[in-house]
């Protein structure tokens, strides 16, 4: 029974799919180079690759944060559970509590892709763990707020960082491409298949690059970081490989049946887009989530990165260019995700108080 939780987990990577689809191909699908069908496969395949040959790198500092507000357990309270004889009730309630996050989050990353807006799962995961340590860690201890405190500041520097680095990526790439390619590339014979080739190849390493940064978001939670030095397994999962590839697969599942709406905003409504900008947005997006993730060491946004990219790209021809009215209702989105989730995890946390402690 207490595996069943793990759906919870599914359900978030299922929102998450739904949402991010859009950062790989959103451009490629808009502009007609690529049919719909065919991007949500590869996005699938490519998604699951990632997650298995590199998602584990970012499982551990999601682990961390959700340790440090009380969602999982301590090395301490392992250890003291294994001397009490409790370590059942202690991977039972390890589990409900991760649930609760993830379903807080999903919830709140579904609503969003509803509203077709592009949202990060990133947020709303370190919104519902915040959400529930404002509940049961005490941020008033300078002890337990040095631990917090850094993480969170980490966390929300990336919501900035990142989009404005895509951007940045992205505008210099255009206008690299604008003044030393573009004609050469468009008076070529076979200029649609090289395209299409361009758009699948980067399309192709946009998903991996999803799958190694966001299946950390999926199941981190689930995740035993102390079984090793405990020899205890005081969670669900004990592998970071294999609860990467969990994530991966329900990314997958997102991807392949509720994607599309939210892909065309991405792609066609922030900024018009001929073929070839709409290629380099990919490349900047996908390089940005690279960058940034081993930079920053955590998890970043790619819905923010590849918002970030269509920015950049549409700029290259002014302001003018950019729908700043539907940019405005997605950073309203952006804003909004973490503040749901993390409200919907305190007012959880309340209720559960008496079960939780």
């Amino acid at each position: 029974m207490i595996y069943l939780l793990l759906l919870a987990g599914v359900f978030m990577g299922w929102s998450l799919g739904t949402n991010d689809a859009a950062n790989a191909f959103g451009t490629a699908v808009a502009t007609g180079v690529v049919k719909y069908r065919h991007a949500i496969w590869i996005i699938a395949v490519l998604v699951v690759i990632g997650a298995f040959l590199a998602g584990e790198n970012n499982i551990g500092k999601v682990a961390e944060l959700s340790t440090s507000n009380e969602v999982t357990a301590s090395e301490e309270a392992v250890k003291n559970a294994i001397a009490n004889g409790t370590v059942e009730e202690l991977r039972l309630k390890s589990a409900l509590k991760a649930a609760i996050i993830f379903i807080c989050a999903g919830v709140t990353v579904f609503i969003m892709s509803c509203l077709e807006f592009p949202v990060s799962a990133n947020q709303s995961i370190t919104g519902a763990i915040i959400g529930w340590g404002l509940f049961y860690a005490d941020y008033s201890d300078p002890a337990i707020l040095a631990v917090n405190l850094p993480q969170i500041e980490k966390f929300a520097m990336t919501w900035v960082i990142n989009p404005v680095g895509a951007a940045i990526i992205s505008f210099v790439l255009v206008k690299l491409v604008h003044k030393f390619l573009e004609k050469r590339l468009t008076s070529l014979a076979h200029y649609d298949t090289m395209i299409r080739i361009g758009y699948l190849g980067a399309g192709a390493f946009a998903s991996y690059s999803i799958g190694m940064n966001s299946s950390a978001n999926v199941t981190a939670l689930y995740y035993d970081p102390f079984f090793e030095t405990t020899g205890v397994a005081a969670n669900l999962l004990t592998s970071a490989q294999v609860t990467a590839v969990i994530g991966g697969i329900a990314i997958a599942l997102g991807v392949l049946t509720y994607s599309k709406k939210v892909m065309m905003t991405v792609g066609s409504s922030i900024a018009p887009l001929n073929q070839i900008e709409g290629f380099v947005v990919i490349i900047g997006m996908a390089l940005t989530i690279v960058i940034m993730g081993n930079w920053m060491g955590i998890p970043v946004s790619t819905s923010q990165a590849v918002v970030g990219a269509v920015i950049g790209a549409g700029l290259t021809k002014g302001a003018k260019n950019v729908r700043f009215g539907v940019l405005k209702r997605i950073a309203v989105a952006w804003v909004s995700s973490p503040t749901v989730a993390g409200v919907m995890a305190y007012l959880v946390a309340w209720i559960t108080s008496g079960y939780f402690g």
